[in-house]
């Protein structure tokens, strides 16, 4: 069952991404799914999340690969060679990559690690695997779980689209063809381990280039932003190996400036946003010892 999820999703969501640069996740639907077959099992759960989830998004990534070597004219052929040589090589690399940081880099994944590596992507899958795994998403999410109505939102999510889909029919000039409820709804599956600043960089950028370069220079929109965009990708990539031969490696601290510093002075920094605040040994939802 795992399997057949990516084989029905693949093509809506494919849509989806490329209409609007953003794909879907099956992560959330099958840990409720396995969640509700499995209750209890978080091994279970995480192979049936990586069964279900995984071949769609590599899949799309494949596609968006041959669409880049499409454009730049390269053969489909050696993309394809390419793409298979690199996921094998990809797979060693990173297993042994993480074997050497957990036995080389010190109190790794801690929350306090003074080089940033706190596994924040790996927290949230243990998380999950504890909710839809351990717990199991009928005593939060059933008939007497504590976030029952939660469930409305499977509605909420079907009528959506069909009620921006008849606003756009009935008032074709408004902005209403403008509204996106794959976007909408789907923007924030990235919290966690993403942070409301990783938000406002995504919108800082896109706003620059898809809207004010847009309608400015167009010309130079149609010919550069897509290579733009893929020079940034890489750029991120290799200043990634850089900082961490250079600072990470060495031990060294990385240099103290604003644009490193303003973000522990926000309130999401600080935790003052959250009105209530759990002290130590406090909980919150249904009572100790009432779940069965």
């Amino acid at each position: 069952m795992a399997y057949l999820l990516p084989v029905i999703f693949m093509i809506p969501i494919g849509i989806v991404q490329a209409i609007s640069n953003f794909q879907i996740g099956l992560n959330v639907i099958t840990e409720v799914i396995v969640g509700f077959m499995l209750p209890g099992k978080p091994i279970a759960m995480m192979l049936f999340k990586a069964y279900g989830y995984m071949p769609m998004y590599q899949g799309l990534l494949f596609t968006q690969d041959l669409k880049l070597g499409h454009y730049m004219k390269v053969p489909p052929r050696v993309m394809m060679i390419a793409q298979g040589v690199g996921t094998v090589w990809a797979g060693v690399v990173n297993v042994a990559v993480m074997e050497w940081a957990f036995g080389a880099i010190k109190d790794m994944c801690e929350p306090d690690n003074k080089n940033g590596f706190i596994c924040p992507t790996g927290r949230s899958a243990f998380n999950s695997s504890v909710i839809f795994g351990v717990i199991g998403p009928a005593r939060i999410f059933g008939k007497d779980g504590f976030y029952k109505n939660f469930l409305w939102m499977f509605l909420v999510g079907a009528v959506t689209p069909v009620l921006f889909y008849t606003l756009h029919r009935m008032f074709p000039k408004s902005g209403a063809r403008y509204l996106s409820a794959p976007l909408i709804f789907g923007g924030v599956l990235f919290i966690p381990p993403a942070t409301p600043l990783t938000y406002l960089s995504w919108v800082m950028v896109g706003m620059t280039f898809n809207y004010v370069i847009r309608k400015k220079y167009e010309g130079w929109w149609k010919q550069y932003n897509y290579l733009t965009s893929g020079g940034m990708d890489l750029g991120l990539a290799i200043c990634l190996i850089i900082m961490f031969f250079a600072v990470s490696l060495p031990q060294r601290t990385f240099p103290d400036w604003w644009g490193t510093t303003v973000v522990a002075n926000t309130m999401d920094s600080m935790g003052t946003a959250v009105q209530t605040v759990m002290k130590k040994g406090e909980t919150f939802g249904p009572p100790k010892g009432s779940w069965s």
